[in-house]
Order: structure tokens, then sequence, then C-alpha cells
């Protein structure tokens, strides 16, 4: 099951942020066809990321859930550029044109207590824009790195950054997991050792 097609992403991103559900539920938040959610629930069950009780399904493996999304997705296919950038992290924050999406550490940085990244990265429907505008920089340490968007990016946005949740899988589809820990004990109360 490719979880990031766009309706299959769109009704297991809502099982992940409900944890507790009723197919009729997912059906009226994301108007997804009925036999879909059935297909997508389903599967979800027989793998055990999910369990049947009183009616209503739970998610017992959020972490399982999360860890398909590299089976069908890399960052590595959607790095655009990668720009090494002369001047200082905040300096290139204040410069990045408003539609940009802040993602991977640079979201995490807003997220997590404990992570503090030296780069920056960003979604951007024009990444030639953004190497357009920062080229002429290019030469330091710290990198811009510019992703193409995917999965309904629009639908994953807070604050000019992507949701908890989209951050837990573009970090797991880098195979960096490990660095997004306190977002899973946000979003599920799992604790990593």
């Amino acid at each position: 099951m490719n979880v990031t097609l766009k309706t299959t992403y769109k009704i297991v991103k809502y099982i992940l942020v409900s944890k507790e559900f009723t197919q009729t539920e997912i059906h009226q938040e994301t108007n997804s066809s009925l036999g879909r959610i059935n297909k997508v629930v389903n599967w979800l069950l027989t793998r055990k990321f999910l369990e049947k009780t009183e009616g209503k399904y739970h998610v017992i493996d959020p972490a399982g859930i999360v860890s398909i999304f590299p089976l069908y997705r890399t960052m590595n296919e959607l790095l655009a550029y990668r720009i090494p950038l002369r001047d200082e992290k905040e300096t290139i924050l204040k410069h990045l044109p408003k539609e940009s999406i802040l993602c991977f550490d640079s979201a995490l940085d807003a997220y997590s207590r404990y992570s503090r990244s030296s780069r920056i990265c960003l979604y951007h429907e024009e990444p030639e824009l953004l190497k357009k505008i920062f080229e002429p920089y290019r030469g330091g340490i710290i990198d811009l790195e510019i992703y193409h968007p995917d999965m309904d990016l629009q639908e994953d946005v807070e604050n000019g950054q992507t949701s908890k949740l989209r951050t837990v899988i573009d970090m797991t589809c880098d195979g960096k997991t490990y660095l997004a820990k306190d977002l899973f004990e946000q979003l599920w109360d799992i604790k990593f050792g």
C-alpha cells in the first residue's frame, strides 16, 4: 500500500493524528471514499498497526506506520539543490521568500528543545528561483537545502513550517528518525531509551 499517494496519505494522516477513529469519521473529515478508507484501515489492521475495540479503531503502532513511508519516498529524490552559504543562519532565514516552508531540522528546531541544526531545509514550489536568489552567497558553511514539495504539503503546514507529523515523516524518510524523538513523545507519548 503506497502511503504517499494523495488519497491514501490523507487517510493515514488522519489515522495517525486521531489515534482513535471510526471509518465514518475518516470519511466525514477527509471526503475520501468509504471503499478506499476500508482498504487502508484493513491493510493497517492486518499488519497489527491498529486494533479494533468497541466499534472504534485504535492506533497501537504509530512508529510502525511512519516506518512505511521510506519504502515509497526518500528525501534525496526530492532534493533540488544544496547550496553552502556564507552568512549567519538567522540572516538567511530572514531573506527566505514567504512561501518557503521550513522542514526537517529547520522545523524540528521549532518543536524540539534539543535540536539546533546548522543547516536550513525547506520546501519551495520554485527551487530555481531560490537558487538564483542565493547563488551569489555561495561558499560558506551553512547548507541551504531546497526540496520539491510532495504529498499534499499545503495541508501539513503550521506557522511556515511542516507540522509535527510531517516533520516526523520527513525525518524518517531521511533516515534520521532518532532526531525526532521529542516529536514521537509529543504526538504519541512514545519515549526512546
